[in-house]
This record gives structure tokens, sequence and C-alpha cells, in this order.
């Protein structure tokens, strides 16, 4: 339609109007500032043209709506009702139950996000890159957005606030996360992109736990007392995590055939773990004193089962308190890193492997790992002072006279010790 000056009680209006119809919605209203036709004209076409783009946007949202609404059975998705959803999708790993825990804290953190900043966001499809990429700025910046950590229960629950930012690694954790949600429900929800998909992620950047040497070794057997010396005699023989040492069943130990069976709490992957006769001696001894348990370690399990923190918190303690070094400063975090702990003896447990000669498959099935690339990542730790001693152990191949004729007997009862460890392995592999 043409645009036309409307007819009031003193003759014309002073502005043009326009009226124009799209699609079967009129639209009219008055040409602001036109008082000549030539730019009333030009104001009509210009607002038809928005009108006819919006109209667009509107079609392809209705297109899409209905797409979600027709492959969800009509119902869109909730974020909060989403995490739940995706676990009932297939995938081609399946998680344990402490992963399950951990990735439902990363998607509960996303939500408190959301909540807070945008609460108008409600459901799956409203989420768009821009949402996803400040949260991940957050991630990056600021730490978990939910810093308050709660643990125990009852009258003994306790809580305290997080002060730290999150290492590069643990950002692409939540980052993989939040993707992997969001892909699996893309097709119930109606989604055109993943608004995960295109962020680039950090350099992980991974900080190694170290492995302790064997001097630390013999401090820590001389100076533990039985908590300590129960944690550091189990993990150091089985590469046992903390968790899985804590909370060792009876059930899962048969002494007749001195071997280990446990399904991993991180992984839900199955060992078998041979029993040496220093473990089966210390493991009869916990036995007769806690026969009434179904835990080989009871006040370990009762600590870990209600503050897993305190475990660690503890060994760490006595550890600084003998001299050995649990942390490291890294450039770029806020907080000291964490290099000698319970999951150090996994990977004391992996280097010695290497050194005394256990084969590598053997090693990796025995800790479990996916990969053999976390397998070889833990056996990189020879320092210079670990690769002197090895190598004064080589023969003296070309009759050199050292400069100290002295004999080098150094550490003769352990290297002993460790090469019938190797020698029992061995065997039990190929008896089995």
């Amino acid at each position: 339609m043409a645009v036309f000056k409307r007819k009031t009680s003193n003759g014309e209006s002073k502005y043009y109007h326009y009226k124009f119809m799209i699609k079967g919605k009129t639209y009219t209203g008055v040409c602001k500032g036109c008082t000549k036709k030539r730019d009333a004209e030009q104001y009509e076409k210009d607002l038809q043209l928005k009108a006819n783009e919006l109209s667009k946007q509107k079609s392809l949202r209705a297109l899409v709506e209905n797409f979600r609404d027709e492959m969800a059975g009509g119902n869109s998705i909730l974020l909060s009702e989403a995490f739940e959803l995706s676990l009932k999708k297939p995938r081609k790993k399946q998680f344990s139950q402490k992963q399950h825990e951990s990735k439902r804290s990363y998607w509960l953190d996303f939500l408190a996000f959301l909540n807070n900043e945008h609460p108008q966001i409600t459901k799956l499809s409203d989420v768009i890159k821009k949402h996803a990429e400040e949260y991940i700025q957050y991630l990056r910046t600021e730490g978990r957005y939910d810093k308050k950590i709660e643990y125990g229960s009852g009258d003994a629950k306790k809580s305290y606030v997080r002060k730290h930012n999150l290492s590069n690694r643990t950002c692409n954790v939540f980052q993989n996360t939040l993707r992997e949600v969001f892909d699996l429900l893309a097709e119930d929800a109606g989604l055109i992109d993943n608004p995960f998909k295109h962020i680039p992620k950090l350099n992980n950047e991974y900080q190694s736990r170290e492995a302790f040497s064997e001097e630390e070794l013999r401090l820590i057997s001389q100076k533990a007392d039985s908590f300590i010396r129960s944690i550091f005699s189990i993990g150091i023989t089985t590469a046992l995590r903390e968790g899985d040492i804590c909370t060792l069943r009876w059930s899962e130990i048969d002494f007749d055939r001195n071997l280990i069976t446990r399904k991993m709490l991180k992984t839900g992957n199955v060992v078998e773990i041979p029993i040496l006769p220093p473990l089966r001696s210390f493991l009869l001894d916990l036995k007769e004193k806690h026969k009434e348990s179904e835990f080989v370690l009871p006040m370990h399990a009762e600590m870990y089962l209600n503050n897993p923190d305190g475990i660690c918190w503890r060994v760490k303690k006595f550890l600084n308190s003998i001299g050995i070094k649990t942390t490291k400063k890294i450039p770029g975090r806020t907080r000291q890193i964490s290099v000698k702990d319970v999951h150090s003896l996994r990977h004391t447990f992996c280097y010695m492997a290497g050194v005394y000669g256990i084969p590598f498959l053997v090693v990796k099935d025995i800790c479990g790992h996916v990969s053999e690339e976390m397998t070889s990542l833990y056996q990189k730790h020879a320092n210079v002072t670990m690769k002197r001693e090895k190598l004064q152990q080589m023969p003296d191949f070309m009759g050199l006279i050292p400069e100290n004729s002295g004999t080098i007997n150094k550490e003769q009862e352990l290297r002993e010790s460790l090469i019938q460890l190797v020698n029992r392995v061995r065997l039990y592999y190929n008896v089995h």
C-alpha cells in the first residue's frame, strides 16, 4: 500500500502514515519525521524489508520448534532434566559411579551459572554459543561458578568455599562434559548446532605427580604410623588408587590364588593383581585384626566414604612433617599443585616396574590403564639422581678402574628384593 496522510478535524495529519501486509499480518504506523511523501515511501520500504526479514526468522524458529516437538514427542527438554536424559543414551564407553557424580557436578555448575546470569534460559534449545562462551570464559578466569563445597551428612556435614582457579585440563574436562550432553540430546532437542562445539580448548599442560624416590620410601617406612603405613604398603605393591585402597574388601581378596580382583572406582575396569609374599603377610595380619569388617582398612573406608579429602590431607601432612615436599608452584596457577600424595604411589609402581624389567603390558594390566600412553606417562619419572643410580648398576664392560675402587653395594638388599618381585610376577603370568 502507498503511504498516506490521515484526515483529522483540522485537516490532514502533519506526518505520513504507512500500512502494508506481509504473510497475513498487517503493519501500520507513523512514518516518523516524514512530512514529504518521498521520505515516507522510503521509510515504508525500509520497514517492509525489516518486517520481511523478521518474518523469515520467525518462520525458521517455528520450523525448529516444530521439528523439536516432533522428535521429542511434543515435550521440550528442560535444562534441569537434560543430564539425566543424557544418561539414557548409548555411549561408546560407560563410566564409573565416581565419574558419573563428577560429570553431574559439572552440569549443575553450568546450570547455576545460567540460573543467575540468564534466568530466562530454561530449555536446552535456548542455550546459544554466547551463553556457552560466557560460561567457559568464567571457568578459565574465575574457576567454578558455584564455589561452595559440602561433604559429610547430618551433624557431621561441613562445607568450604573454593578460592582457586582451575587447571587447563580441568577446564577442558568441564567443556567436554557439557558438549557431550548437548551432542547426546541434539536430535531430541532439535538443535541446529552444539553451542560448545566450536569453542577452542586450552592446552592441557598436564602436570604429572612425581614418583617417590627409593630414599623417600625408606624414610616413609621408618616414620609412618599404622594409618599411613597401611596406605603405602598396599599402594606401592598394587598400584591401586586412593579410593580403591581405602575401600578394598575382603571379598575381593583370594588368598588361595593369591589374587586381588577389584572393580576400580574411577573407571569401572576390573583389574587382577597378584599378591606377593610381603603383601600377603601384611593382609593376613590385618585380616586377624579386622575380621569383623567387610573392609580391609575399616578406619580408612569410613573416612573416605564420609570425607575423601581427609585421607589425602592426612597423608600430605605426614609427608610434609618428614621433609618431603608435596606441592609445587606452577606459573599461571593461583595455587600450588600436588606432586606428592597417595596417587604418587601409582607413578612409583609404574616407574619401578619399568626400571626392574616388568613387561609393559603387565604393568598396564595391573594398573587398569585404558591407554598405553597413560602407562608411559607414569613411567617417565627418572631424574638425574635416579638415572645415575641405575647406570651404576651396569657392568664395567671395558675394565675401567673407578675413581673410588671401593665396591658399590648401595641399596643391594632393595635391588635383590625387587628382582625377586619381578621374577614372581613373571612366574605368575606364565602360569596364568
